[in-house]
């Protein structure tokens, strides 16, 4: 399936400091701060709004119409959705970063 692309311009900042903050082993870990940046509504190519939200100290993505679902980090910038349904990838570019949402089979 198509990549849908979106192209934040507040992430930047928070995207450099996740990636210095990656860890060396297979679990990853982002404190509250880390994220901060990353939620709000991101609208994307396809017409669909996603929204990362804050619950407690927990990171949650939601698409129009679903329920939230909770992310858990599996890299210094990629994320995916407890139901392994989306795979979120954040890339710094320059005065950007850039957001690819892919639905997992």
């Amino acid at each position: 399936m198509k990549a849908m692309r979106i192209v934040p311009g507040a992430l930047a900042a928070a995207l450099a400091l996740l990636a210095a903050s990656g860890c060396a082993t297979r679990e990853y870990y982002h404190v509250p701060h880390e994220m901060a940046e990353l939620y709000g509504a991101y609208p994307l190519s396809d017409g669909d709004t996603l929204r990362i939200e804050r619950r407690g100290n927990r990171a949650w993505a939601r698409l129009d119409g679903t329920e939230p679902v909770r992310l858990r980090a599996v890299g210094p910038l990629e994320f995916v959705t407890q139901d392994q349904a989306l795979h979120l990838r954040f890339e710094p570019l320059a005065f950007t970063t850039e957001v690819v949402v892919r639905r997992l089979p």
